[in-house]
């Protein structure tokens, strides 16, 4: 969004089509978690902007739920599934702008299908209905940020909850020295924290680690990260970096 509302700051009459796959455009993150603890109570005050306001301040033409499945960059068109209507259309194009950010990395290990990961608001909204549930116990895979702050409001809401994280410590980035003081709130405010193991596999009713030991969960929340999502990208011929990301020039 931000590139797009730049660009009408450049050039008042031009046509901008934005197209996202999902039902929600500009939302606040990394106020997820805290949806999901109760913390913020409103998902309305997730939201920053939408498709009627960014059209009223900045006339863009957003369409979500609207996928781009294809492009054909001789052409000039992208190829676009509606998914509330269920067809597929064609848009021209003179530039296109490519930002289809990150995608959860999700681990091909047994079960993994079993995990609910927290990305989208579509995703907390899923974590939202497993929490009203009432889970007995609940299991973190991942020890970064998202890990750390969405065990803090599972536990927020008194589920038991265990974070598993394959390093020896939380919160990579931190040196050891800054995460042990973490490790410790964390432990005192009753979160499990078992750090330098891995998960194998998740079982009905537990995860089971690299180490043997079975922790008891009714619901799993899968935070170790994301990586590009260049899947569009790779499809239509453009080259992908080293790194995995859509390779740009120094301009970028």
């Amino acid at each position: 969004m931000s590139a797009a509302t730049r660009l009408r700051r450049l050039d008042a009459t031009a046509s901008i089509v934005v197209l996202e796959r999902s039902s929600y455009v500009s939302y606040a993150n990394c106020g997820l978690p805290y949806f999901v603890g109760g913390v913020i109570s409103q998902q309305s005050d997730l939201l920053l902007q939408t498709p009627a306001s960014l059209h009223a301040r900045f006339e863009l033409d957003v369409r979500v739920m609207n996928e781009v499945i294809s492009i054909d960059r001789g052409a000039k068109k992208v190829f676009v599934r509606d998914l509330e209507a269920e067809h597929d259309y064609e848009l021209e194009y003179d530039a296109l702008i490519l930002s289809p950010g990150a995608q959860p990395v999700v681990p091909p290990i047994p079960g993994i299908e079993r995990a609910l990961t927290l990305r989208t608001v579509e995703d907390v909204e899923r974590i939202v209905t497993a929490v009203n549930a009432a889970p007995k116990c609940a299991v973190v895979i991942g020890g970064g940020f998202i890990g750390v702050e969405t065990a803090e409001n599972l536990a927020h809401r008194d589920i038991p909850t265990t974070i598993i994280e394959a390093m020896d410590q939380v919160l990579a980035p931190l040196d050891p020295e800054m995460a042990i003081p973490v490790a410790n709130e964390i432990r005192r405010n009753g979160v499990d924290l078992r750090l330098g193991v891995s998960v194998a596999a998740i079982r009905d009713g537990g995860v089971e680690l690299s180490d043997g030991n079975i922790v008891a969960a009714e619901m799993v929340i899968l935070a170790i990260g994301v990586r590009p999502d260049v899947t569009l990208a790779r499809d239509a011929g453009l080259e992908i970096g080293p790194r995995g990301g859509i390779h740009v020039d120094e301009m970028n």
